[in-house]
């Protein structure tokens, strides 16, 4: 019994760790900023990496930091400057793309 406890262990601590090594940060310039019209939209931005690891690619911002990652994104627009994000690229579907975090970065 123990020896099945730790083998099932074993393997969630493994798709764990895989689940979050697909997260990485990226230093990356602002296409677009934009959503849905209908009620309660999600919210979009689409971004290119610009070390080119990936190019116009939508992400959602997320609705319980929508202001605060929107007043990032919204400066870092205005000014020409970089963002860093923090993201998972092996998720294919822009709506589960979900942007973690976004810093700005002044010139």
């Amino acid at each position: 019994m123990i020896l099945m406890m730790a083998l099932v262990l074993g393997i969630i601590g493994i798709f764990v760790a895989n689940a979050f090594a697909a997260e990485a940060n990226y230093t990356c310039r602002i296409n677009q900023i934009g959503g849905l019209t209908a009620k309660n939209g999600a919210m979009y931005v689409k971004l290119t990496d610009t070390k080119n690891k990936f190019k116009n690619t939508l992400f959602r911002i997320p609705d319980g930091r929508l202001n605060q990652i929107m007043a990032v994104l919204l400066t870092a627009a205005s000014n020409g400057a970089t963002v860093t994000v923090r993201a998972d690229l092996a998720i294919k579907e822009p709506s589960k793309r979900v942007l973690k975090f976004a810093y700005y970065n002044p010139k």
